[in-house]
């Protein structure tokens, strides 16, 4: 969504796209924040997850409430009534990404805290996928621009490959005991939360490539 932000500056978007944009932007960009914790074993970069979180369920009601306004105009066409219902979508969306976010970080936390951290490399690399698709899924759809669209779906291949591998990599410590059981159950849970964000936003993608593809449905 930052690139949707910068590249809308010279023509200001509607109300509705702008808080979207916002919501968006900042879902994407908090967890990035934690992808980069992660990477760097700093806890410190996980303490605002929570309070940066904190303006996303009434942004989405905002969001709702625009739509229901522009679902009543009588003039609204059948189009458009599309793209009201996929811009309900992205809030949820984007909302759900921001409970996700918070759960993910917590796990981290607990990672992190581990004397020698590891398997966090892959991890990492799984949470960017998850910010990088939602990126271009809803970039897609609020420039309506089917190529950013396709570039979120394409991708979903490659996120999906690592989410085997770190699954695969894993089942090979579901015997462990201790010490290593509990850090496998962590590193489970952070990659099957962030690839449920990517799950959403490739279905969203989808949506998006039938919405600009097939405009007179």
């Amino acid at each position: 969504m930052n690139r949707m932000m910068n590249a809308q500056v010279s023509e200001p978007p509607s109300q509705l796209m702008g808080t979207l944009a916002i919501m968006g932007f900042a879902a994407e960009a908090n967890l990035r924040d934690v992808a980069v914790a992660l990477g760097k074993r700093d806890p410190s970069g996980l303490s605002q997850v929570v309070e940066r979180n904190a303006k996303q369920s009434r942004l989405r009601a905002e969001i709702e409430n625009q739509i229901i306004e522009e679902m009543a105009r009588p003039t609204v066409g059948t189009r458009e009534r599309r793209k009201l219902v996929l811009a309900s979508q992205l809030a949820l969306m984007f909302e759900r990404m921001g409970a996700r976010t918070i759960e993910i970080s917590q796990l981290c936390a607990q990672v992190i805290r581990e004397p020698r951290p590891s398997r966090v490399t892959e991890l990492k690399k799984l949470i960017e996928h998850a910010v990088y698709i939602t990126d271009r899924a809803a970039t897609g759809f609020v420039e309506e621009d089917l190529e950013m669209a396709k570039i979120a779906a394409e991708q979903m291949q490659a996120a999906t490959e690592l989410n085997s591998r770190i699954n695969r990599d894993l089942a090979s410590m579901v015997d462990a005991r201790g010490d290593a059981a509990v850090r496998a159950d962590l590193l489970c849970r952070i990659a099957c939360k962030a690839h449920s964000i990517i799950e959403e936003a490739g279905r969203l993608a989808q949506d998006v490539i039938s919405f600009l593809e097939k405009p007179e449905i």
